[in-house]
């Protein structure tokens, strides 16, 4: 008797069953709750500046010229507040998709019995964050700094040395 409850015990606990929430295993999952933390951080951030930009513009002396600036800062604020519940909104969306996606994926790979989750998908997501976080502006001396090109642009190497070549003297 407690020879078959020994084998049945064993029996289901080697059952080989998938995980209920593979998405936590996601690294991509991961990464998009973090970049959620940081939008829900920047909005908590953005309304405080908001309620103390609005407080100066109630305490502005009329008819002195600062309610200009004040009017201005509480607007810039609001925009500011307005893109990060933006973010914050698509990241919500971004995160329920790839729980989807990722519950999927983890069911086909099990089934299959691949790796999950795939490193080439997350390397990527890395690639595309990257080139999504770049600069936008084209810089042609940072890029020669990049580059590692030794050229400055006043014309001469970035060796500084600006002495002629030897045996080219001054010949009249």
């Amino acid at each position: 008797m407690k020879l078959i409850i020994f084998v049945t015990l064993l029996l289901l606990s080697a059952c080989n069953k998938p995980d209920p929430n593979p998405e936590l295993k996601d690294p991509i999952y991961a990464d998009l709750n973090a970049e959620l933390a940081l939008a829900e951080a920047a909005i908590a951030a953005e309304a405080a500046n908001l309620k103390k930009f609005q407080d100066e513009l109630a305490a502005v002396v009329p008819q002195t010229g600062q309610i200009k600036y004040a009017q201005k800062r509480v607007e810039e604020t609001k925009s500011k507040l307005a893109r990060h519940q933006q973010q914050r909104d698509y990241f919500e969306l971004k995160i329920a998709a790839r729980k989807k996606l990722a519950s999927r994926a983890y069911l086909e790979a099990f089934h299959k019995k691949t790796d999950w989750p795939d490193p080439e998908e997350w390397r990527a997501y890395q690639l595309e964050k990257k080139f999504r976080s770049a600069k936008k502006t084209w810089d042609v001396k940072e890029r020669m700094k990049e580059a590692g090109a030794g050229i400055s642009f006043g014309g001469e190497a970035a060796s500084g040395n600006n002495a002629a070549p030897k045996g080219a003297g001054s010949q009249h």
